[in-house]
């Protein structure tokens, strides 16, 4: 049986705005592409945060991708900008808000046990093609990790998508160059912005899942033998 910090319930915060979609699987466990990253990454941190219940301050670098992220989705940038990044004049919205797009869609893989859920950040169809889109930023060289085959968040969006539709997606990240760092701010959004293509196949759909199933069984032995000690 998995066991697993996060159950789908009413109560979860992305329910409601879409119940309908994930109404058949309330009472599961599931777990997110983030939580599967962060548990290989940052296992420590996972700990706290999903075990414990530690609420850990946000990243400057993470909070300024939610910054982009909202602005994409939104078509505009929110007057509330307490972190102060700039270059918001070098964002063009026009590569990124797509006619008919959607922003932020839900997907849902069955594993059994348990559940994977995820947002897409940018899925549309162009000439008939089906195209998932993640952003990203980051700073010099920061993009290679996003062409490696380690890279699997675009790959399990992409399956989800193919379950969906039975089409095979065009996957890959939207990459946006981040000027200026933690240590020397202003965090500037920088004119070097391209597309990174990723591979889809059925092998790297494969070595995907069986990523996210070792970091589940992993969190689910650690996580029954944290509750037997300290719950």
């Amino acid at each position: 049986m998995i066991n697993l910090p996060s159950i789908l319930t009413e109560d979860t915060h992305f329910y409601q705005e879409n119940k309908e979609k994930l109404k058949p699987y309330l009472g599961r466990p599931y777990i997110s592409y983030s939580s599967v990253s962060s548990w290989f990454d940052y296992k420590d941190d996972f700990i706290k945060q999903k075990f414990a219940g530690i609420q850990l301050p946000s990243g400057i670098y993470a909070l300024m991708g939610n910054y982009i992220g909202e602005a994409i989705e939104h078509g505009y940038f929110a007057e509330n900008n307490p972190n102060g990044f700039t270059g918001q004049e070098n964002l063009d919205f026009s590569r990124y808000r797509k006619e008919g797009a959607e922003y932020e869609k839900l997907i849902v893989i069955d594993m059994g046990g348990y559940i994977i859920v995820g947002f897409i950040d940018i899925y549309y169809i162009e000439n008939e093609v089906v195209n998932v889109e993640d952003m990203k930023s980051g700073g010099k060289d920061k993009e290679k990790s996003y062409s490696s085959d380690d890279y699997i968040q675009t790959v399990l969006y992409g399956y989800a998508i193919e379950q969906e539709t039975g089409k095979e997606p065009k996957i890959g990240v939207n990459f946006i160059r981040r000027e200026g760092s933690h240590v020397n701010p202003p965090l500037k959004i920088g004119k070097e912005q391209f597309y990174i293509p990723n591979t889809y196949s059925k092998e790297r759909v494969r070595t995907a899942l069986e990523k996210v199933d070792k970091a589940v069984h992993e969190i689910s032995e650690l996580y029954s033998t944290y509750q037997k000690y300290f719950k």
